[in-house]
C-alpha cells in the first residue's frame, strides 16, 4: 500500500483524477495517452512563461479532445501535471506509483500508459526540478549602480551607460550575491518580462481560486 503522505494533492486535483475513471469519463485510452504525453513532454523541458499555455492550446486543437472543451482540458492538464511533479519530486517506486493510481479507479490500461510515459521521462523531469529545488532562494534585497563604459575587449569604443545589479538571495538562512550587468534597453526588457510573469501568475491564481470556490 502506498504512503499517501507522498501525495499532498488538493481536493480539486483528486477530483479531476478520479473523474478519469472509465465509469465517469468520456476520455478514451487514446485521448488519455495524448494528454499524458503532452504533460510529461512539457514537464521534461526547462519551463518558460508560455510553456504550459502552449501545451494546453496544443491539446485544445486536437480534434478528438476538442469535445472536452478548453476548461476541462486545462483542468486535466493541470491536475495531471501536479500529480506527476509530486511523484517525480518524491522519487517514488513503481509499486508505490501503481498503488496510488489504483485509488483513482482507473483501468489497468490507463495506469500502464501513465506509468510507461512517466518512467521514460522521470529522470528528465527530476533534472528540471533540481534546477529550482524544493525551496528556491528568496530575493531579500537589491543594490544597483550606474556606470559609464568607454569600451569593451570585443566591440572597442562603446560609450554607453551600464547598470550593475546586485541581487541578494537568501537560501536556508545563508545569503548569496548574484551580480549582473545590463544596458538600459536590456534592463527595460527584463522589467517588462517580469511584469508579464507577474500578470501570468495573477491570472493563474485567480483562475485556481474560482475553481476552488465552484
Amino acid at each position: 500500500m502506498v504512503d499517501n503522505t507522498f501525495f499532498e494533492l488538493s481536493s480539486i486535483v483528486q477530483s479531476n483524477l478520479l473523474s478519469l475513471s472509465d465509469t465517469k469519463t468520456g476520455v478514451s485510452l487514446e485521448e488519455f495517452g495524448t494528454i499524458i504525453d503532452t504533460v510529461c513532454n512539457s514537464l521534461a523541458k526547462i519551463p518558460s512563461t508560455d510553456e504550459s499555455q502552449n501545451a494546453i492550446k496544443q491539446l485544445e486543437v486536437n480534434k478528438p479532445l476538442g469535445k472536452l472543451g478548453p476548461q476541462r482540458i486545462s483542468e486535466l492538464y493541470t491536475s495531471l501535471s501536479k500529480f506527476i511533479i509530486q511523484a517525480a519530486s518524491q522519487n517514488i517506486s513503481s509499486s508505490q506509483l501503481k498503488s496510488k493510481l489504483k485509488t483513482f479507479n482507473w483501468s489497468s490500461e490507463k495506469i500502464d500508459r501513465l506509468m510507461k510515459v512517466f518512467l521514460v521521462n522521470q529522470s528528465k523531469i527530476q533534472a528540471v526540478l533540481r534546477l529550482y529545488g524544493t525551496s528556491p532562494p528568496k530575493l531579500v534585497d537589491v543594490n544597483w549602480r550606474l556606470d559609464y563604459r568607454l569600451e569593451t575587449n570585443t566591440r572597442g569604443p562603446v560609450h554607453e551607460l551600464m547598470y550593475i545589479i546586485e541581487l541578494i538571495m537568501e537560501d536556508k538562512g545563508r545569503r548569496e550575491l548574484l551580480t549582473f550587468t545590463a544596458s538600459h534597453a536590456e534592463l527595460e526588457d527584463l522589467v517588462n518580462t517580469l511584469k508579464d510573469a507577474c500578470h501570468s501568475v495573477k491570472r493563474v491564481a485567480l483562475d485556481y481560486k474560482k475553481r476552488e470556490t465552484n
